[in-house]
């Protein structure tokens, strides 16, 4: 494992190690000169540059959903199927009919679903639609359109989501009638359970409680009747655990944690048996003295019939769900199934504990759970994970003071700079800027400086937060800090911007906000990207005699 990696985290790791190979900002790309008054042509011109600039000319399916949501569908197919070589063509296209239905391209997004050659992903893009649909407010068009999925399997699923569009919508009588016909087409198995689930969370939005009991109920004895093993139980079974726990029930919760804790005595009593029964054979074979005596019954242990792991999960599924009341009840409860000897992943259970606790603010108890963690480095990583999680429940004092005390760099990074952007995040600036050298990496000084630039400009104090960023060493470190302060600038403002995000970074930076400063932006990336990848892209004929061409043997 490259040093460092499980300290910092996965993305921020990977960010690091991106922005480093980039390299330093050249020195003239805080210009004033460059696009100064903020005109929309100029805009342009400096994102078609910067598609021959940058070597990667996927685009992929960034740009495409912005043209989506600017109402370029048919660009938008037209651009993903440009690219050479590219697989699932048709799973991006379902993807895209799913982004024009949310956008409100109904008639788009319906007419490339039943474009599409293959029927299973057709009824998929179809089942997406009909919810989108019924939210717009054409619901009997949604049901017209649930009737021509052509699986039996796909049928739940189309009329599960028409009746949680409709519940959205506040009809609750029609949206119950709707979850009772997928419930007829789901037949059992976690299909029933998922529409069960579908109806609890609609019976319990329109004032219902019994109903909604009734549906969870009637989760639990699917579970318990077809033993739905594995993901998929746990995944039924926590999500009524969940939407109970919200309501401050655990009723139910306590009622498997007993059956696990009487799975594990069986268990236990099984193993004590086996041996008994195995030394019982030993002394028989040896009395005998023949090797081909088997007196040993081999006795399959029992399976529990919740999954252990359904414990984990729900802390997981509930820390940012639930009051600090029943948060710490919770906790309570997985505390004692670890102190217990029933079988289970006790890592993913200390995990999910180490989170919700931090998340409520029992740091103490949090920390006691790291130090079970033998290898330093990844005591040091659940240890700046606590610290971060702390200064994003809004503690960033506690945070900083348990940040500075570890030895370890990378951990102290991390910790700090998660203390930083919680600071700019409550406009502490002078405090968060003040805290940034005291971070060890350099790296993680440019990227919490991003937060302090973006709090400034909030602030009203832009020309301080641009100058800031400028500071910033590293050229995609400061292009990302620029294409943040574009969101919160006025539009000649964050045109000028966003042209000098891009000359550091490239036109993905500054996609999501395009379309409302350039309208025709995310156009003339494409245009460009197509004729780039028409110019570039062999012909038919050198294509076929690359195919025909044998490689070179050694």
């Amino acid at each position: 494992m490259p040093k460092g990696l499980a300290q910092m985290g996965h993305w921020l790791y990977v960010r690091r190690l991106r922005d480093q190979r980039v390299g330093l900002a050249p020195l003239c790309s805080g210009d004033d000169g460059l696009l100064h008054s903020g005109f929309i042509p100029c805009l342009l011109t400096v994102l078609r540059l910067a598609v021959h600039h940058k070597e990667d000319k996927s685009a992929g399916m960034d740009l495409a959903s912005v043209l989506v949501r600017a109402g370029h569908l048919t660009r938008a197919v037209e651009l993903l199927g440009s690219e050479p070589g590219r697989s699932k063509l048709e799973e991006d296209l379902v993807r895209l009919v799913q982004m024009a239905g949310a956008a409100g391209d109904l008639d788009g997004a319906q007419a490339l679903a039943e474009s599409l050659t293959d029927r299973s992903l057709r009824d998929n893009a179809l089942v997406g639609l009909v919810p989108a649909m019924a939210r717009a407010g054409a619901r009997e068009r949604a049901a017209a359109l649930a009737e021509t999925v052509r699986y039996p399997h796909n049928w739940p699923r189309a009329w599960a989501g028409l009746a949680e569009a409709v519940a959205d919508c506040g009809d609750f009588p029609a949206a119950l009638g709707y979850a009772a016909r997928a419930a007829e087409c789901a037949g059992g198995g976690a299909g029933l359970g998922r529409v069960l689930l579908t109806s609890m969370e609609i019976a319990h939005a329109a004032g219902d409680h019994v109903l909604a009991g009734t549906f969870a109920d009637r989760v639990e004895d699917l579970v318990r009747r077809e033993s739905l093993n594995g993901n998929g139980q746990r995944a039924l079974l926590v999500a009524v655990l969940e939407f109970e726990a919200r309501n401050g029930d655990l009723e139910r919760f306590d009622a498997v944690l007993r059956s696990l804790a009487r799975a594990a005595a069986a268990e236990a009593a099984e193993a004590e048996a086996a041996e008994a029964a195995e030394a019982e054979a030993a002394g028989l074979q040896e009395a005998d003295d023949d090797p081909d005596v088997l007196c040993l019954r081999i006795l399959a242990r029992p399976r529990p019939l919740f999954d252990p792991a359904i414990v984990a999960d729900l802390l997981e599924a509930v820390t940012e769900t639930v009051d600090r009341k029943v948060a710490l009840a919770l906790a309570d409860r997985g505390e004692e199934l670890l102190r217990s000897d029933a079988a289970f992943d006790s890592l993913q259970l200390r995990q999910a504990l180490i989170f919700l606790l931090t998340r409520h603010g029992q740091v103490e108890r949090a920390m006691a759970l790291v130090d079970w963690i033998v290898e330093p480095y990844l005591r040091a990583a659940r240890q700046a994970e606590i610290v971060e999680a702390l200064a994003w429940s809004g503690y960033p004092d506690q945070a900083e003071v348990l940040a500075r005390g570890f030895a370890d760099r990378w951990a102290r990074s991390r910790a700090l700079m998660a203390v930083v952007g919680e600071l700019a995040r409550q406009g502490d600036t002078a405090r968060a800027e003040a805290l940034i050298p005291a971070i060890p990496d350099r790296w993680g000084r440019g990227e919490a400086l991003i937060d302090v630039v973006v709090a400034l400009a909030r602030q009203g104090e832009q020309e301080r937060a641009e100058n800031l960023a400028h500071t910033i060493l590293l050229s995609q470190t400061r292009a990302r800090a620029l294409a943040e302060l574009v969101g919160v600038s006025d539009p000649a403002g964050a045109r000028r911007l966003a042209a000098r995000a891009v000359f550091l970074g490239g036109w993905a930076l500054v996609l999501e906000e395009l379309e409302e400063i350039a309208p025709g932006g995310a156009l003339a990336i494409a245009d460009e990207v197509m004729t780039w990848r028409e110019v570039h892209s062999p012909t038919e004929e050198e294509a076929g005699r690359r195919r025909r061409t044998p490689g070179r043997r050694r």
